[in-house]
């Protein structure tokens, strides 16, 4: 008898079945049937806990965006003086997206998946809302470590937090996909330090 694993249990390993066979074959290539497959677990227990192969992209899609953010130091820095000083969270954005990067080019392969489930989702009819869906998590994510970086210096957000998410999550992707491309770490930790920079006038 398979031993019991909490439905958020079995979610996870779903979705790591699915990462794992997307990075191998592709957004194409995850079928429900290949995910029990690799997961080792039945067809009905897949359909159990995702209702739809979308949903089930959806939450690889946000696994990839929530990684990220765990690698976003945003604690306060070292010197408790230098951090509630005025302009003090430049350190600590610097600090976050770098945190970030490392997780970009530890995971190549899951970067290049959230363009692929986005392409996917804008050419198959009936599935925009995956894409809306996708950009809605991560900007709720990203928010999300916007307030924690302003909170730990002190300061406060001058501008909307969707638009400055929004500004982030611009650079990250176009930063990112460069990336894919020419392999250039330097540059592409020059041009998210210059949005940190960006960023910090955006405080007060």
């Amino acid at each position: 008898m398979r031993a019991y694993r909490p439905i958020a249990d079995r979610r996870r390993q779903l979705v790591e079945a699915g990462l794992t066979i997307a990075e191998r074959d592709g957004v194409a290539g995850v079928t429900v049937r290949r995910v029990a497959a690799e997961a080792g677990v039945s067809l009905g227990l897949v359909s159990y806990c995702f209702g739809s192969k979308e949903e089930l992209i959806l939450a690889m899609a946000t696994r990839i965006v929530q990684e990220l953010v765990e690698h976003s130091d945003t604690g306060p820095e070292a010197d408790p003086a230098e951090a509630s000083a005025p302009q003090g969270i430049g350190p600590i954005l610097h600090r976050a997206l770098a945190g970030l990067w490392q997780q970009v080019e530890r995971t190549p392969g899951r970067q290049l998946l959230t363009y692929e489930i986005t392409t996917l989702a804008l050419r198959e009819p009936g599935l925009i809302d995956l894409a809306k869906e996708q950009y809605a998590t991560t900007v709720t994510l990203t928010t999300g470590v916007l307030v924690a970086a302003a909170a730990a210096a002190g300061v406060t957000w001058t501008r909307d937090l969707d638009h400055v998410a929004g500004l982030v999550l611009m650079a990250i992707d176009g930063a990112t996909l460069r990336w894919l491309v020419d392999h250039d770490t330097g540059a592409a930790l020059a041009r998210l330090g210059d949005i940190a920079d960006l960023l910090v006038t955006m405080t007060a």
